[in-house]
């Protein structure tokens, strides 16, 4: 990194907190109420699958209309499990079933390294931020979970009125932070939606790629927030 990064900005979903019980685990579940049995191992493969194939594709997704898109994600994983009944009703069923917990600030944790790291980042005097695709839950979690302390810039794309990738969400979170983009490090899960766009606004870009779906990405790329310092 060229310049000397004074600004540590994050992700929120998949960086530094997940739902819980997870997504795979939620899927699971929904199938096996339809009467379908499968290792959720192979359930959390096959998610992962739909996560890289489907990166590029989730640019597009407004917080609104996104029907569309999940019915094909849903798809692509239940092809990959080799489910053969009516994919669509599938699809209501586990939408329903997340309509159920996504809401609720509880069913929302903290990644154990996310806590830590940021201990870590506060000491050393980094400014840190959130740029996140969200609505006021993001913000309600963040106060549950107790890290809002954290932060010294939140940025909210239901806020903002902008969503990553568009480089000016970045560019809003790095003025209010009154750090150059170019002295700006951000972390995020997402390839095209996270680090791209964080590429195109002049940040310096890290993958947290917790699951190891992104080894054929040639960019920087940690597995756990552990290994972030040394990129610093």
């Amino acid at each position: 990194m060229a310049a000397k990064v004074e600004a540590v900005m994050f992700d929120l979903g998949g960086t530094l907190i997940d739902l819980t019980p997870t997504k795979d685990v939620v899927f699971h579940k929904v199938l096996a109420s339809h009467g379908f049995k499968v290792d959720l191992k192979k359930v959390t493969e096959a998610m992962m699958a739909a996560e890289r194939r489907f990166d590029e594709d989730s640019t597009n997704l407004d917080g609104v209309h996104e029907d569309q898109f999940w019915d094909k994600f849903d798809k692509y994983i239940l092809d990959k499990l080799g489910y053969k009944k009516d994919p669509k009703e599938f699809a209501k069923a586990v939408s329903r079933e997340f309509d159920k917990i996504v809401p609720i600030v509880e069913c929302w944790a903290e990644y154990p390294d996310a806590r830590p790291l940021l201990e870590r980042m506060k000491k050393k005097g980094f400014t840190l931020g959130v740029i996140s695709n969200a609505t006021d839950l993001a913000r309600r979690v963040m106060d549950n979970l107790d890290l809002t302390k954290f932060f010294d810039v939140i940025v909210i794309s239901a806020e903002a009125g902008v969503r990553k990738p568009d480089e000016r969400i970045f560019l809003l979170a790095a003025k209010k932070a009154k750090v150059a983009p170019n002295k700006t490090l951000y972390v995020g899960d997402k390839l095209a939606v996270d680090i791209l766009g964080a590429k195109n606004a002049g940040m310096n870009a890290i993958l947290i790629d917790r699951a190891g779906i992104y080894s054929d990405v040639d960019c920087p790329r940690i597995r756990s927030l552990d290994g972030l310092e040394k990129h610093i």
